[in-house]
């Protein structure tokens, strides 16, 4: 790819390879800086036309606040503010802008740089800033424009996923005494992929060239601009001066409504305004895969008067609806969050049936705890035929299953984990079917086995790590049956009363008691020194 030429962005020093926008706010390009690092590159032109230096002053105040109110800030949910320059820009500046070979097919763009060159030849020189930040992936408005045309059932975790990213970067902007006051699809950002895909979680709030510091988070600061933001999601207050947090939560329910309802955007300025103004509640229809209660929290959040609406992030009713942590009572309520499970979400396991069922969760990040089922009438707290765990870095802990081995015959999983550093610990298999053999194998059996011969000589397996996965861990487990296959797990503190197969590559193990052993695995040296403790 031609890049263009390098422009005086002392504190930045990148080199501009594309284009990404203008507006009001200025161009936006991609940057890239000596040693290959991408970055958007924000150039706004401050302008000077009748104003005396003075006001030039203000209006490089006023454009620099979006650099100063979040600089240094970091969070997984807000686009980072890298760096920032004053630097003026001369005749020869802008001409180097107008050179960069990735605008000579936008006359719409040269022509508005042509201005601000005339400006600079008869001036010497313009004020301007340059901000640089983190480059990010497509906006949710060019998501909802392809996935807002129709209801995808396969989208729904998707939808909550964006739902809940939203909310943790406007809760941390909120926390820090910042109102973004243009909460809108257009400034919500997907991540930047290096493969290429458009829209990569997480999801992260962006262009604050609008917030503004307020005294804290309930209080009103009286000299905020009237009118700002995009008319279609700003909250009535904001005609006046006297608004605050609630205003971004406002815009936050209707954009949150937009996605889970699936609204088409020429359909949006109307439904909002007959929620809004015409108090036409019936108009949100929620679904079981929504949060809990959220049909009435978008009711609360976009209260015309303001003394109405919930006030601020940390409201009890708005954080209980988001939360992470839910537990499970029954094979019912199991089934039914299989599905929108999203990363860091916690599920306490405390399964009262006595029915035997199966279960698949394509997760990451995912923890389930087993409540102690010492407690409970039946001997565990999974009763299942097989619990497929498919993703990364999930952690199941405390988990009692008791495995029927019901799914295929006598060969069935107790726990089988596809995916890599998933961590199982304190982990019980009541495996009631399982054959009991005698204390032999260990010697003789050093051959492959499938799982399935495995399952067929041994009975049903309590756990079962795919060839595909890496880096898993299991941890104080106690067994009849386990089938271990892929490369570099560790296999800790476990105690197994019948057969442990262990197949594949650089397996590291440390207490490891098992009455049968078949072990056909290839070792390197590899130590387990960091469980030491």
């Amino acid at each position: 790819m031609e890049l263009g030429p390098y422009v005086p962005l002392e504190s930045t020093n990148c080199r501009l390879e594309s284009f990404l926008g203008f507006g009001s706010f200025g161009y936006v390009f991609q940057g890239v800086n000596e040693r290959g690092k991408v970055s958007a590159v924000k150039i706004i032109f401050v302008e000077t036309s009748g104003r005396t230096p003075e006001e030039q002053e203000a209006e490089k105040h006023r454009l620099s606040r979006e650099y100063k109110l979040i600089a240094g800030k970091k969070h997984d949910n807000l686009v980072e503010i890298l760096k920032s320059t004053h630097k003026p820009f001369t005749v020869e500046d802008i001409q180097a802008l107008l050179d960069i070979p990735c605008i000579q097919d936008r006359d719409d763009i040269r022509a508005t740089l042509r201005y601000r060159l005339f400006q600079a030849e008869e001036k010497k020189q313009i004020p301007t800033l340059s901000i640089q930040m983190e480059l990010c992936g497509k906006t949710l408005r060019h998501w909802l424009n392809i996935n807002n045309e129709v209801d995808n059932p396969n989208l729904r975790s998707v939808r909550r996923n964006i739902v809940k990213d939203m909310y943790d970067g406007l809760k941390y902007l909120h926390l820090n005494k910042i109102i973004h006051r243009d909460f809108r699809p257009e400034n919500i950002m997907f991540s930047f992929s290096s493969n290429g895909e458009e829209f990569e979680f997480p999801v992260k709030v962006g262009d604050f060239g609008l917030c503004r510091r307020v005294h804290s988070e309930y209080t009103v600061t009286e000299t905020l601009t009237p009118f700002v933001g995009s008319v279609t999601y700003r909250a009535p207050e904001t005609n006046f001066t006297d608004y605050s947090i609630p205003a971004d939560l406002y815009s936050f329910g209707l954009v949150s409504w937009e996605i889970l309802q699936v609204i088409k955007q020429k359909d949006t300025r109307s439904m909002f305004h007959r929620l809004v103004h015409d108090s036409q509640n019936h108009l949100v229809i929620g679904a079981d895969w929504w949060f809990p209660r959220w049909a009435e929290l978008i009711i609360q959040l976009t209260k015309r008067r303001v003394q109405d609406r919930i006030q601020g992030c940390e409201d009890r009713l708005l954080m209980g609806a988001l939360r992470s942590e839910i537990t499970v009572e029954s094979h019912k309520q199991f089934s039914a969050i299989q599905d929108f499970l999203v990363p860091g979400y916690i599920v306490n396991i405390n399964i009262k049936d006595k029915a035997s069922k199966f279960y698949y969760f394509k997760v990451d990040h995912v923890t389930f705890n087993g409540v102690n089922a010492l407690s409970l009438q039946h001997l565990s707290n999974v009763i299942c035929d097989q619990m497929d765990i498919d993703g990364d870095g999930n952690q199941l802990i405390n988990i009692e299953t008791l495995h029927m081995g019901e799914a295929v015959g006598n060969s069935g999983f107790g726990i089988s984990i596809w995916g890599d550093n998933n961590i199982l610990e304190s982990f019980k298999c009541c495996n009631i079917l399982a054959k009991v053999m005698e204390n032999h194998e260990r010697s003789i059996l050093r051959q492959s086995v499938d799982w399935e011969a495995f399952a067929q000589r041994f009975g049903p397996i309590c756990i079962y790590l795919s060839k595909s996965s890496e880096s898993c861990i299991i941890k104080n487990a106690n067994l009849r049956n386990a089938f271990i296959s892929g490369a570099r797990h560790g296999l800790l503190d476990i105690e197994c009363n019948n057969v442990i197969q262990i197949n594949g590559l650089d397996h590291s193990t440390k207490n490891l008691d098992a009455v049968n052993l078949i072990d056909n695995s290839k070792r390197s040296l590899i130590r387990l020194d960091f469980y030491k403790n």
